[in-house]
């Protein structure tokens, strides 16, 4: 059973202090996450507190507005021709073939992840410019497969 949002969300903040290994396990254990989550949420909070650690535990469906205004700036971001190839997935865009990874904020804002181990990890702070974010995760034009 996954603890409350608020008991998980205060284990991260606490596990941000880096705590002795015995109260990092039960931090963690509290918290209904495995080392390697506590350690994503770890970075995700450090790099954006409550929204970050949203972002990465919440997907949510992007609709009306909100999905019109992320086209519009997926679309102006890069110059013709050279936006990467992107599937999306409700707040999730992923670059094909590459583990480069966008996730919207309910704000609007862009966080950059990176792929690795069969888990997404947070990459960098938000940025506003959806290329600016996806910059943050290391991608070069020409990477993707």
């Amino acid at each position: 059973m996954k603890a409350e949002p608020a008991i998980a969300e205060d284990a991260v903040r606490l596990s941000v202090a880096d705590p002795e290994p015995a109260v990092a396990a039960r931090l963690a254990a509290g918290s209904g996450r495995d080392r390697e989550a506590v350690s994503a949420a770890v970075r995700a909070w450090r790099r954006g507190g409550t929204a970050a650690l949203s972002v990465l535990e919440e997907e949510w469906d992007v609709g009306g507005e909100a999905l019109a205004r992320a086209r519009a700036a997926l679309g102006s971001a890069w110059e013709e021709g050279e936006r990467p190839p992107l599937r999306a997935r409700a707040d999730r865009w992923t670059v094909v073939g590459a583990p480069h990874q966008l996730r919207l904020g309910r704000d609007g804002r862009w966080w950059p992840y990176r792929g690795g181990g069969g888990r997404w990890a947070p990459a960098g702070g938000a940025a506003h410019d959806p290329a600016s974010a996806l910059a943050a995760t290391g991608f070069t034009p020409g990477e993707e497969a």
